[in-house]
Parts: structure tokens; C-alpha cells; sequence
């Protein structure tokens, strides 16, 4: 796979990773939703899969890299996903309202079978 790809898929799984770890937190996810609490059981839901995708984030820099220069790329990405989620939830938290959707979207349909 090009570089250029896999560099990309680097800083956008870590800053999808992110914004799941934010939206699994009350205070971000009532910015982005309006709503005062996480719905039920997709707090862990959510911190998994963003704890998920910096690890692929990280298997990807090492796969780029190697361990040397990997881990050095992982820990850039980690600062630019992580700078760029704090931008996001700053001035268009609306943005992240499509995630939060997703986040749900399994919850509505179990409580409606």
C-alpha cells in the first residue's frame, strides 16, 4: 500500500478514535447531541472502539515504519488526531453529530423490536 495511503488512514483513525473517546465522555457528548447523559451502555461501547482504533493507528504506523521511526509517527498522529478532535469539539461540535448518530443507531433499533 502507498505511503501516502497509509498515512492518512494513520492520522484518520486517530482522530476517529478520538472523537469516539470524546463522545464517550457527558460533558462532550451533551455539546455534540444536546442530550445530558450518554444513553445507557454505549459509554464502554465507545471508549473500546476508540482505544481500538489508536492501536490500529499504531499497527499501521509500525507497519509505515517500522519500530523506530513507527512509533515516533504514531505519537505525531496521536498529537495531530488529538489536537484536531479538540478543534472540532471547539468550534463544530455539530460535526460530530453523524458519529453520535451511529453511536446509537444499534440502541433504537433493539428497543424498538
Amino acid at each position: 500500500m502507498p505511503e501516502s495511503i497509509l498515512l492518512a488512514l494513520i492520522l484518520g483513525t486517530s482522530y476517529l478514535g478520538f472523537n469516539l473517546l470524546a463522545l464517550s465522555q457527558e460533558k462532550n457528548w451533551e455539546r455534540v447531541t444536546g442530550q445530558r447523559h450518554v444513553p445507557g451502555g454505549r459509554t464502554l461501547p465507545l471508549r473500546l472502539a476508540g482505544y481500538g482504533l489508536l492501536a490500529l493507528a499504531l499497527a499501521l504506523s509500525l507497519e509505515r515504519d517500522g519500530a523506530s521511526f513507527g512509533s515516533i509517527l504514531w505519537v505525531v498522529g496521536l498529537s495531530v488526531g488529538g489536537l484536531a478532535t479538540v478543534a472540532t469539539l471547539t468550534w463544530r461540535p455539530a460535526w460530530l453529530k453523524p458519529l453520535a448518530r451511529i453511536a446509537t443507531a444499534g440502541r433504537s433499533r433493539r428497543q424498538s423490536a
